[in-house]
């Protein structure tokens, strides 16, 4: 299994603050598929060094930002 490229995925977290910062709407894609709207409560952030998340009202733990999608 390739080691994950923690440049790419710190450029992924700083283009999404760089755009979207705490408070902005979102659509979380839960493990079942379900989507629930809600919104951050945090800027994003490289989790253990190899996860890009975001914190979100409502929901306990941070959701991967590939999981996310602002609201339009």
């Amino acid at each position: 299994m390739p080691r994950p490229n923690i440049v790419k995925m710190q450029k992924m977290v700083d283009d999404w603050n760089r755009f979207y910062p705490a408070g902005t709407r979102i659509i979380v894609r839960k493990d079942s598929g379900e989507k629930v709207e809600t919104v951050t409560t945090s800027q994003a952030e490289l989790l253990g060094g190899h996860t890009p998340v975001i914190w979100c009202k409502g929901i306990r733990g941070a959701y991967a930002l590939s999981r996310v999608e602002p609201v339009e």
